[in-house]
């Protein structure tokens, strides 16, 4: 079965905090606490898996808590790869409010790492790389790490004919797409603040008027680059742009309480993928990990 490494250059303990209601500048107890490993690309690695599917996350680990952090890992059957650093594991909150039906994120910064931890990285990637058909890349790396690490791991991805996953944004986005990655998959606010930044959306904006000008876009990137363009949109439709012109795949509705809706994004990525190396057309993977994405919203933890 073909297999997929997933980057995660900013691993976190994911603390989820579950409360009946949550009041600011009260004092606020939690009926539930859970805490898992995670980051973006471990969160793909957990979905991939629970499809059935082989994968392994890579990532940098360092401090007192790493051995806690491989404990969480092998408790959830998360394989992992590493390089390890001085720096600590950051810590991540998510905050459940049963009454609201919200689900708020505290993000702490991943920690910085020396100049030699990407030599060390790149040399981790080129001796697991040949063991893998497909690699995600997702998520924003720790400072520390240089610029042309994540496009030199997709031009390896393409000279060696792997599928190649970027859930990225920003100046990585950029210069990783001059190395044709085979798709890229930024939320619609990620996407307009990296190309378009005269345009500032929130995450879970309904804006259709970028329709066109992204669609412009994505047509560049197909025609410079060969690489396909999925555009999240949170509760809303998706944007995916296959090589002919710029596909709107209806959001899927529920009945079910929508409870927990951090890490549906890499729910969706895992799942695409996953889906694509069944030999799904993308518009079809898009699809199953948006069905994959609602599921996962309607439960507290991560995976699906």
């Amino acid at each position: 079965m073909k297999s997929v490494l997933a980057i995660c250059l900013s691993p976190t303990f994911q603390k989820i905090m579950v409360f009946r209601n949550f009041h600011v500048d009260e004092v606020n107890r939690c009926v539930r606490l859970l805490e898992i490993a995670s980051g973006k690309g471990i969160n793909v690695t957990r979905v991939i898996n629970d499809l059935g599917r082989p994968a392994t996350s890579m990532a940098q680990l360092g401090g007192t808590r790493t051995e806690e952090f491989l404990s969480l890992c092998r408790r959830d059957n998360i394989d992992i790869r590493f390089v390890r650093v001085p720096a600590d594991i950051r810590t991540c909150t998510t905050i459940i409010n049963e009454e609201d039906h919200t689900s708020t994120e505290l993000v702490e910064e991943a920690r910085e790492v020396s100049p030699e931890a990407s030599e060390e990285f790149f040399r981790l990637f080129m001796r697991e790389l040949p063991a893998f058909d497909a690699v995600v890349i997702s998520g924003t790396k720790a400072s520390g790490f240089s610029a042309d690490l994540y496009p030199r791991m997709v031009r390896e991805c393409r000279r060696s004919g792997k599928l190649s996953v970027l859930d990225i944004k920003g100046d990585d986005l950029i210069a990783s797409l001059k190395e044709g990655p085979s798709i890229i998959k930024p939320n619609l606010s990620e996407f307009c603040a990296t190309f378009m930044k005269d345009v500032v959306l929130y995450e879970n904006s309904d804006d259709g008027s970028t329709y066109d000008r992204v669609r412009e876009l994505a047509r560049s990137f197909y025609e410079k680059y060969g690489t396909r363009t999925v555009i999240t949109r949170g509760k809303y439709d998706t944007w995916v742009y296959n090589g002919s012109d710029l596909a709107v795949i209806p959001s899927i509705e529920t009945d079910l309480p929508i409870v927990n809706t951090i890490g549906c994004g890499d729910t969706l990525t895992g799942a695409m993928t996953h889906s694509l190396l069944e030999g799904n057309e993308l518009e079809k993977a898009v699809e199953f990990g948006m069905r994959c994405a609602l599921r996962k919203a309607t439960h507290i933890e991560q995976g699906i």
